[in-house]
């Protein structure tokens, strides 16, 4: 396998996890250091944050029924053992209180090869305004 589809694979296997509501899956990918902009504050979200399984669950747990994600128009870069990507996200799901989710967002993600293994260094995700 080639690293573009390395990574590929990487980000299926993160939204797989997602919808089998798999914390633990849903981190795997991340490296513990990771640098997270995401929707929700603070600015920048800790790393420990993050990467916990634990929270991960807790958070896909609050979903009553599917939990939807789509990927658009992605594109992934690679060089050496650096790469990143670039997409639109659709995330869909009601949560166990009746509230729903249904969210568009930009996604930025930075990779870097790990003893042989791509993982997700850098993730950055914004809602436009």
């Amino acid at each position: 396998m080639n690293d573009q589809d390395a990574i590929r694979k990487l980000i299926d296997d993160r939204v797989t996890a997602m919808r089998n509501r798999n914390g633990r899956a849903a981190v795997a990918g991340l490296a513990r250091d990771i640098v997270a902009f995401e929707v929700a504050g603070p600015l920048t979200a800790p790393a420990a944050q993050v990467t916990d399984a634990v929270a991960t669950q807790a958070w896909l747990n609050s979903f009553d029924g599917p939990i939807d994600v789509d990927i658009a128009e992605l594109a992934i870069h690679v060089s050496g053992d650096v790469g990143f990507a670039h997409s639109i996200h659709t995330l869909r799901g009601t949560h166990k209180d009746g509230t729903t989710l249904d969210l568009r967002m930009r996604s930025t993600l930075g990779f870097r090869k790990l003893d042989d293994q791509w993982k997700i260094v850098h993730a950055h995700t914004s809602v436009p305004r």
